[in-house]
């Protein structure tokens, strides 16, 4: 019986503590109040956090910056939380009466190479920002730039493509501090090859020219004009008119332990045979 009365003692304590727990004098807060009018400001998420940029090019980055409200025009604060002092962000993002998406001009001209440099920043007000819109990015963004220059990774590697073309010799660079390689004015196309290798498969995966399936890479001018690049491999009178990359870790890589690599073509050829043909690489 003394049994029953403690657990009924027992419940009664846990019920009245109950009730205390949901008593009026608790720590909620309200969180903020959107603006009736707000703008939905935010960053696209097509923004890269980690850029790379070629030392070559202009020391600038640029963000795009959209908004779902775009009926007037407008100056929107933007809020640098934090910066290296290198980088020179612009406060304001401009939009015009009807523009949707605008964009920022992130520079820094004095920024060393193999240097990464950090930010943080965010669309700064009520009647821009709307922290409960589910948008296709964010009011905050962080991120960081990188300036590389080019460096010889592989001198003198051994280029030898089937029985068509006689073998030849060219160095390959690598973007410094990066995956990112190239093989410049490839085959004689007055382009270069660009692309990235995994560090663990060693698989290539080309940047630029247009990918029409996960194994398939064209050789093109960009991915919207898709206009074939020829190519003049040196000590033929055949020119291959246009080719592919058949990819995958089996077919085209780069094994920087093994010190060798493929790039296993399909070509279209000047003299109209075609076919596979790996381009093998080596080097001491």
């Amino acid at each position: 019986m003394k049994t029953i009365k403690n657990i009924i003692y027992l419940l009664t304590g846990l019920i009245g503590l109950a009730f205390t727990g949901c008593s009026d004098d608790d720590s909620y807060e309200p969180g903020p109040q959107t603006s009736p009018n707000c703008m939905q400001v935010y960053f696209l998420n097509t923004n890269e956090a980690t850029k790379v940029i070629d030392a070559s090019e202009e020391y600038a980055i640029t963000l795009e910056v959209g908004r779902t409200q775009t009926a007037s025009a407008a100056s929107v604060p933007i809020k640098i939380i934090s910066q290296d002092e290198v980088l020179s962000i612009p406060t304001n993002v401009e939009f015009t009466a009807g523009q949707s998406v605008s964009a920022v001009k992130i520079s820094f001209p004095n920024a060393k190479t193999a240097t990464t440099y950090s930010y943080r920043i965010e669309i700064d007000g009520n009647e821009y920002v709307d922290p409960y819109a589910v948008l296709d990015g964010s009011y905050k963004f962080i991120g960081s730039v990188l300036v590389a220059s080019w460096q010889v990774a592989i001198k003198n590697a051994t280029f030898k493509f089937g029985s068509i073309f006689p073998e030849f010799k060219q160095d390959i660079l690598q973007m410094e501090g990066t995956d990112k390689y190239k093989i410049e004015n490839y085959l004689n196309s007055k382009t270069d090859l660009v692309f990235t290798v995994d560090p663990t498969t060693y698989v290539i995966s080309p940047v630029g020219g247009y990918q029409s399936s996960a194994t398939a890479w064209y050789f093109y001018n960009n991915d919207t004009e898709k206009i074939p690049i020829p190519c003049f491999p040196t000590g033929s009178d055949i020119s291959i008119n246009s080719f592919y990359l058949y990819l995958g870790a089996s077919y085209t890589y780069l094994n920087l332990k093994t010190k060798k690599g493929r790039l296993y073509h399909y070509n279209y050829n000047s003299d109209e045979t075609k076919g596979y043909n790996a381009l093998s690489i080596s080097w001491e």
